[in-house]
């Protein structure tokens, strides 16, 4: 990729020494040049300029003046002043109309260039951010339209990304937070993120682009760990998406959204096998043990500890031996007997208390179970 590099100063000397002293065309650049702001402005409109070099003290147009223009026009251009010394303290103050970096009176050609290049790659960079995360939105589009899944989840593929939300992510290191960090450093990166917000003055639409990709950035993350798409899905209170999507915005909401998205993700990336492992199989057993009358499903668990229905099946399977399904029907059963041994109650009743909801089909599950009706099982309780 050619860069389209423009270089602005009033002084013919050191505008000819910054065209001329740099083998720009080596580097991958195409080079313009202009003596004033105005002549600037005109090339960055017609040329599509990348990365922009101006002096500060310009006839015509400043180049304060220049940068506030070319901004207007190129928001993503990349920005360098050049300065003499006395202008030390302004160069400084002009970081806050974007500029990216500044170089003072002399410089070496060799250190024009290296901070050019460094704008060069932030471009890049961009770029290639963009591009992943347009890949990482056809992936969830492709689930979407392949599982049947909840078709609010396309709301994930309707935005692109924006210099403030990446401003925000960026200073974050979300990654390490969430791999390594502890559950305190999760509640940090909330309040920090609801502080920048409001710092960056983040209208609506801005912050529904944050949340796009803050979850695109998180899918990026768990894919390093070969969790498929849907492990991140269930861990989105949709409720709560819904209220910041199409609600009034309140920074509370998006602190409990935050707060409940991160901490789930926290704990499915710090998931550790061995004793973990068994603790959650653990909690599951119980679970089901405390809830299996309601009829759980699959789903119903994985919802509950925050895992996809394949990755909790596949976990289930190979800590307990057996399925999920196997394992609540065999605890259904041992229940069943228990009550049909134990108690009067009729039929109907004793699939009413397991969760059955047709007389019919337990006592054709139990019979298919044992070998023999409730009924015939009760009457010859002895000889089972």
């Amino acid at each position: 990729m050619i860069f389209k590099l423009l270089l602005v100063d009033d002084e013919k000397p050191i505008r000819h020494k910054l065209i001329n002293n740099t083998d720009w065309e080596k580097s991958g650049y195409q080079v313009y040049a202009a003596a004033n702001g105005e002549a600037a402005l005109a090339l960055i409109k017609e040329k599509e300029i990348n990365i922009l070099v101006t002096d500060i003290q310009m006839p015509k147009l400043s180049g304060m003046n220049l940068i506030e223009e070319a901004k207007k026009i190129r928001p993503q251009l990349k920005i360098i002043i050049i300065s003499g010394y006395a202008e030390f303290e302004y160069a400084q103050q002009s970081i806050r109309f974007g500029v990216n970096d500044y170089l003072l009176k002399p410089f070496r050609s060799q250190k024009l260039l290296e901070v050019v290049n460094t704008a060069r790659d932030q471009i890049l960079n961009k770029q290639n951010q963009a591009s992943e995360l347009a890949l990482l939105q056809k992936e969830i589009a492709d689930y979407i339209d392949h599982s049947q899944a909840d078709p609010f989840y396309s709301w994930l593929n309707d935005e692109k990304f924006i210099e403030e939300q990446s401003l925000i992510l960026n200073q974050l290191d979300l990654n390490a937070v969430l791999k390594r960090g502890s559950k305190d450093d999760i509640l940090k990166i909330v309040n920090k993120i609801v502080v920048k917000v409001d710092q960056l003055a983040l209208n609506k639409e801005k912050i529904v682009l944050f949340l796009n990709n803050l979850i695109l950035e998180s899918f990026k993350i768990i894919k390093e760990f070969d969790y498929p798409i849907e492990d991140l899905l269930v861990l989105i209170d949709k409720q709560h998406l819904k209220d910041i999507i199409y609600a009034d915005f309140q920074k509370q909401k998006l602190a409990i959204f935050l707060k409940e998205f991160l901490l789930r993700l926290h704990d499915l990336l710090t998931f550790k096998p061995g004793e973990q492992k068994q603790q959650l199989i653990a909690e599951m057993k119980d679970y089901i043990a405390q809830n299996y009358q309601q009829g759980i499903t699959l789903n119903q668990l994985a919802v509950k500890f925050n895992l996809s229905t394949g990755h909790l099946s596949n976990l289930f399977q190979e800590e307990t031996g057996e399925s999920f399904s196997d394992y609540l029907n065999m605890l259904r059963l041992a229940k069943a007997k228990e009550l049909l041994k134990t108690t009067d109650n009729l039929v109907y009743q004793v699939a009413d208390q397991l969760g059955f909801n047709d007389a019919y089909y337990f006592s054709s599950w139990f019979k298919k179970m044992v070998g023999t009706s409730p009924t015939t099982y009760r009457e010859n309780i002895n000889l089972f």
